[in-house]
């Protein structure tokens, strides 16, 4: 999507920072003897004053990526820039770095895959020389000095004209991932899924089923478990369309459940974790039922944590 062509209510939905209310409460439940703590994350280091995106670990959780704008970057679409840390002694984190292959474009949702070897994320860096208006799907893979030059996941995946966010990859492959749909400011956005290849490319990718997409609301943040058969995501209820709010404020998180005919219809996260503020981008450390997501109450969004036992 161009930027000429974005408009602040597609903006906010595309990663879920909706035009925010005044000032918004912690979940009402949330730290009492029903509910486990919600904390921010690295306050200070990671979570900082400018607008957190998305984060991700290395397989033996030492090291972090996340991306970090100055503004609003949905609305500004100025550059946004993907960071890395590692993890020091009692949970402390160290001062964080550029990511060696970003820092001149924007870049997006970095995701590193369950084996460590590639990050998937998504920019508008130019294409054979091409400078872009919107975001397209692209991998670095690691190298024995670090990680390679960036490679674009191909027309298979990425449609021209059209957004597409925040990678995510299971243990085989399968990519998942959202795409706003033309025409603007009226197209849908869906999380959609492209199986991976034995050559190792991905497949035309297909829109996921009614359990996960609806046709009134907009469903983007796919975060798949590493068996491909837990999906976290998020979900926009609140739109100018006369249906009643489905979630417990702006954008909510939701689970899905793979089943015999496809995921199984969502299921919201409750107010343990859902409060009148807007939370997004979930990052699940599933071997630890560890749930780092994104609240926005009205200021830049930071990192929270908590604890979370889905299926997987």
């Amino acid at each position: 999507m161009h930027a000429r062509l974005l408009v602040p209510a597609l903006a906010i939905a595309l990663l879920a920072c909706t035009t925010r209310p005044s000032a918004a409460a912690p979940p009402a439940a949330a730290g009492s003897q029903h509910c486990p703590e919600v904390e921010m994350f690295a306050p200070g280091v990671i979570s900082d004053a400018d607008w957190q995106w998305r984060i991700s670990f290395t397989p033996n959780r030492l090291r972090a990526y996340w991306s970090t704008s100055k503004g609003w970057w949905p609305g500004t679409r100025e550059r946004a820039v993907i960071m890395s840390a590692y993890r020091l002694p009692r949970d402390h984190w160290s001062q964080p770095v550029v990511a060696s292959f970003s820092g001149l474009h924007a870049d997006m949702d970095p995701f590193v895959s369950p084996d460590g070897r590639t990050l998937y994320f998504s920019s508008m860096r130019p294409l054979d020389g091409v400078e872009r208006g919107d975001m397209d799907l692209w991998m670095v893979r690691r190298t024995a000095r670090g990680w390679g030059d960036p490679v674009h996941l191909g027309r298979e995946v990425n449609v021209e004209g059209q957004d597409e966010l925040y990678p995510s990859i299971d243990r085989h492959g399968n990519l998942y991932f959202a795409r706003v749909d033309a025409p603007v400011p009226l197209g849908d956005v869906d999380i959609w899924r492209s199986e991976r290849r034995a050559d190792g490319s991905f497949a035309p990718p297909t829109r996921l089923g009614a359990g996960v997409n609806t046709p009134e609301r907009w469903e983007y943040n796919p975060e798949i478990s590493p068996d491909g058969r837990t999906l976290l995501f998020a979900r926009l209820d609140r739109r100018d369309d006369g249906l009643p709010d489905l979630g417990h404020g702006w954008g909510d998180l939701y689970v899905s459940r793979l089943g015999r005919t496809g995921f199984a219809p969502a299921a919201n996260l409750g107010p343990c974790i859902n409060s009148a503020a807007d939370e997004y981008h979930p990052t699940m450390l599933w071997e630890r039922n560890e749930l780092y997501f994104v609240r926005d109450a009205g200021t830049p969004g930071d990192f929270y944590r908590t604890r979370l036992r889905l299926p997987r």
